[in-house]
């Protein structure tokens, strides 16, 4: 309530600035517009400082909260004021004259008719947000950011417009009791969050260029002398010293008052009150009334100064208040302690080092990462490096623990375990456990429809030709889980929608789309046609002109960055992208369609597809048929490829997995408070320099740090080892056998019932919540 008397005392002294310093011999009331203008603080680029270096929310409170009933209180006197001036200037249909008592009148009728019509606005946004708070419908969070903004426009419209009261003090206080009273009532915070936030940002855009743009067409007119510099460096002195009068004149009050405050935050909140977006728009609005009003030159050029005045110290305030920011919050000790912020950045590392460690370990229990180059992992991924085999033994036990027993399987860390010391204990664990989980009697507990799957239909059933109805909406169904597999890619960091301009993306979804269109029409699956239709020629080179202009621009990390055209034993760079390319949609597609073959088996199974158990087995059976058919013709895509260079694209996309997960890991850290902006930002961006270099890494002999004498198995060449370690499970159906550390493929699939193979085969995605 204190800012409409600071915001007067700011306007009377600033005036008093004006009518008795400049030499301009501007008149009583343009003193007093002058000063009403500049009394309106702009918290936008401190309040971004405050979140960074982690002030006392009481802080931010003060400084947004001071800030937005000061617009207010400085449109309501800008409109008195700004009247009593343009009545003076004699131009017809501006302004009007009044006494002492009218202004007084005009002044409480504003404000106070404001706040009553904003109220009324309150009430009926929050009848709106009520009806439409079905939080299961997205459709309805859109609506509600809808009426929000709506509503915001029609109070500001109705109270200026219609009432003749404050428009901004009719959204302010619409916005104040929308969330005292139905902040509990929209769906989503995120959404609505996001859009206020961004239309905050264009908004401000606009405004500072629009006032940019006009301020500095004035300071190259003739009438812009010297000695207007001058006066406006005087200005900028004689403002920052009212700011801090009437701050300290009335922290007897607010130090015990509400929140309270620290001379500290009475300091900083003097020295933060930048002048930005609401200033120049009333000093826009004014300059415009006259200049579109009258031709009388001398009396444009009344506002025109008032302009380039505002205009400066809203330049000076951003360029001298606002970088002398930071250091002054941290001299005050508003600002977290360095120690203490180093202590608690040390523990969030050593989280998010565990978490990157634990689904590492779970990446290895999966076929497509058996065979991976731990050196380059290791070299790519930093928080993977320098693990010790005491972290190594926790994550497995972790890992272990986080599956139901039955389905549980061992990681295979053969490529690993060379790289760490004192691993030999950990060695002969892992290979117990992958030899006997293959020889023990499987999935005794997890009877349930097991036997129900479809090698077992297909032996066991008579053959049923498929209800063509069922089988074309068990196919459709069948393309939503796929779709919804795809988009758990997304979120889980294996599908990268930057790489490649999003085209793997694209590409993976267009084949859904296709393929819905296909069966719709009652073909069957054949989504891996669609996936190839388009070539990823374009997209590769538009990539690689991005990265050499980035090269270019660029001297970070030089040293870091590689150039594609040193790419080792590989025909040229394009042809190793599109090798890349191929190989990442084939191990997408193939991790996609085994999700959604898994999904369709344990929550739609065959005995819940209809009525008639024979036509829902024969659709059912159908549609896995064809999902692995198609599975079958991405793997042959596999396997045409030399395999070493398909050991090292597959590291690498682990890597940029890894990577991935960490990023999201150090979000969560942001999110959840425990980073602050700048400290998670410094994460990002290693992470995304990271990324770019994992996509533009050429093919090594060997990284540094790679065992080149070391080999799990003896091996004759390339491709025998290939052969032998089993690799080429991604290329041909997989085995259920693990091969352990100095293991032969003796222990076999022989004597294993098809029940247990599928038991295998079953994935879990281990969710980690921070």
């Amino acid at each position: 309530w204190w800012a409409f008397p600071l915001v007067l005392i700011s306007t009377i002294l600033t005036a008093l600035v004006g009518f008795y310093v400049f030499p301009y011999g501007w008149s009583w009331y343009q003193c007093l517009t002058f000063g009403c203008i500049l009394a309106a603080t702009d918290p936008v680029a401190v309040s971004a400082l405050l979140n960074e270096v982690g002030a006392p929310p009481r802080l931010k409170i003060h400084i947004s909260g001071e800030s937005l009933l000061n617009d207010g209180s400085a449109v309501v006197f800008f409109f008195v004021f700004g009247g009593l001036f343009l009545h003076e200037l004699g131009i017809e249909g501006l302004g009007r004259d009044s006494t002492v008592a009218e202004g007084f009148k005009l002044f409480f009728r504003m404000a106070g008719g404001g706040a009553g019509i904003g109220f009324a606005f309150a009430l009926a946004l929050r009848i709106i947000l009520y009806k439409l708070d079905r939080r299961m419908e997205k459709e309805e969070t859109v609506l509600q950011v809808a009426a929000t903004v709506t509503i915001a426009y029609l109070s500001f419209f109705v109270s200026e417009v219609v009432a003749g009261c404050s428009g901004v003090i009719a959204v302010v206080t619409t916005g104040i009791f929308t969330k005292a009273f139905a902040g509990g009532l929209i769906s989503d915070w995120t959404v609505m969050d996001s859009f206020w936030s961004l239309l905050e940002h264009l908004l401000n855009t606009v405004i500072f260029a629009l006032g940019g743009a006009v301020f500095g067409a004035i300071i190259i007119r003739p009438q812009w002398k010297a000695a207007d510099w001058g006066y406006l460096f005087v200005l900028y002195i004689f403002v920052t010293i009212i700011r801090f009068a009437c701050m300290f004149g009335s922290y007897p009050l607010t130090s015990r008052i509400g929140l309270k405050t620290s001379w500290q935050e009475t300091f900083f909140s003097s020295w933060g009150g930048l002048r930005g977006a609401v200033g120049i728009t009333l000093a826009l609005a004014l300059d415009n009334f006259v200049y579109t009003s009258t031709e009388d030159e001398s009396v444009r050029e009344l506002t025109t100064k008032i302009f380039g005045m505002v205009g400066g110290i809203a330049l000076l305030t951003l360029c001298l208040n606002g970088p002398l920011c930071g250091p002054l919050l941290k001299k005050l000790g508003l600002a977290d302690s360095t120690e203490q912020r180093k202590h608690i950045i040390k523990c969030a590392e050593e989280s998010a080092r565990r978490r990157v460690l634990d689904d590492f370990i779970h990446l290895m229990t999966d076929e497509r990462f058996f065979f991976v180059d731990f050196a380059l992992v290791a070299y790519h991924c930093p928080f993977l490096r320098d693990v010790t085999a005491e972290e190594l033994r926790n994550a497995v036990t972790e890992n272990k623990q986080s599956v139901h027993p039955d389905l549980y399987r061992a990681p295979n860390l053969n490529h690993v375990l060379p790289y760490i010391k004192d691993a030999s204990h950990l060695r002969s664990s892992i290979a117990h456990e992958q030899r006997t989980m293959f020889l023990a009697p499987v999935g005794l507990k997890e009877e349930h429809h097991l036997h129900e799957i479809p090698e077992d239909l297909e032996e066991a059933s008579p053959k049923v030709e498929p209800d063509p109805k069922l089988l074309r909406e068990t196919r459709l169904l069948f393309l939503e889980l796929l779709r919804a597999a795809y988009t758990a890619q997304i979120r889980d960091g294996e599908l990268d929608p930057r790489e490649y301009n999003g085209f793997l993306v694209y590409d993976l979804e267009q084949s859904v789309e296709f393929a819905h269109d296909a069966c719709s029409a009652g073909s069957p699956l054949s989504d891996w046609k669609s996936a190839n239709k388009v070539s990823a020629d374009l997209y590769i080179r538009g990539e690689n002109l991005a990265y050499r202009v980035t090269d270019c621009c660029s001297v970070k990390h030089k040293g870091v960055k590689q150039r594609i055209a040193n790419l080792v034993d590989i025909e040229s760079p394009l042809e190793y992208q599109r090798l890349r390319v191929n190989v990442l949609r084939a191990l997408s597609f193939i991790d996609a369609h085994k999700e959604a073959q898994d999904r369709l088996q344990d929550e739609f199974g065959t005995h819940k597809l209809g009525a008639d158990k024979a036509q829902a087995t024969a659709a059912f059976t159908a549609v896995m048929k064809e999902s692995k058919g198609e599975v079958r013709k991405a793997k042959e895509v596999l396997k045409a490829q030399n395999k070493k260079k398909l050991k090292h694209v597959i590291s690498h996309y682990l890597c940029t997995i890894i990577q991935n997960k960490t990023a999201r890991y150090i979000t969560q850290l942001l999110d959840s408070g425990v980073l602050l902006q700048k400290e998670a930002r410094h994460y990002l961006e290693e992470i995304d320099e990271d990324l770019i270099h994992i996509r533009k890494c050429p093919l090594f002999e060997d990284h540094p740090g790679a065992i080149c004498e070391y080999h799990p198995r003896p091996r004759e060449d390339d491709e025998n080892f290939f052969q032998d370690s089993g690799l080429d499970d991604l290329a041909e159906e997989i085995s259920p056998v693990v091969v352990g550390v100095g293991s032969t493929r003796a222990l076999g699939s022989e004597g294993l019932s098809e029940r247990s193979h599928s038991l295998r085969r079953k994935r879990i995605r281990q969710k980690s919540i921070l």
